[in-house]
């Protein structure tokens, strides 16, 4: 064997193929995407028209020749648009994001939170809840499981996560 060969040799044995490395959920949870979107972009259009509205009103206040206006006003509805869209293609990437459950944490989005971290399991129902039949958990400060359909029971399992992670870090205590 040459040189060469030693390396990958010893490169193969050191590096766990990619599904050692990669943790399986535990459970996948879909949001409700007509839920999760029809409120953002409908508060998106509505705040768009009404910023529309007030670049409309200080151009008709400023003594401006037509052909400016008409500039003004065909930027100004460009820009809006271009956010419009931009946030609306965010939202759709977010409502297709799943919140997955590990063993000792629930990945949501991109932030992680560990089930001994967590403070509540209650769900939390508002307006658009009630009028798509979702809930929410407000699970830490600052950080939700939203978008839950009702008919996803998922406060019991995850009150079941929480007292297994809590019970094997204390258990792990007790080893050491």
């Amino acid at each position: 064997m040459d040189n060469y060969q030693q390396q990958q040799s010893v490169a193969q044995q050191v590096q766990p193929t990619q599904t050692q490395q990669i943790e399986q959920p535990l459970y996948v949870l879909q949001q409700n995407k007509k839920r999760a979107l029809i409120p953002k972009i409908t508060t998106q259009v509505v705040l768009g028209a009404i910023f529309y509205l007030g670049v409309l009103l200080n151009i008709s206040l400023l003594k401006l020749s037509a052909s400016s206006e008409t500039v003004i006003k065909l930027v100004a509805l460009i820009l809006l648009l271009l956010i419009v869209i931009v946030g609306i293609f965010l939202a759709f990437h977010q409502a297709n994001l799943p919140y997955r459950f590990y063993r000792n944490r629930i990945k949501l989005y991109k932030k992680e939170v560990l089930y001994v971290n967590i403070i509540n399991t209650n769900p939390k129902i508002d307006f658009w809840d009630k009028f798509f039949k979702t809930y929410s958990i407000k699970i830490a400060k600052d950080k939700y499981i939203r978008n839950i359909p009702q008919t996803v029971q998922i406060s019991n399992y995850l009150q079941q996560l929480i007292n297994y992670a809590k019970n094997s870090t204390s258990s792990q205590g007790n080893f050491q």
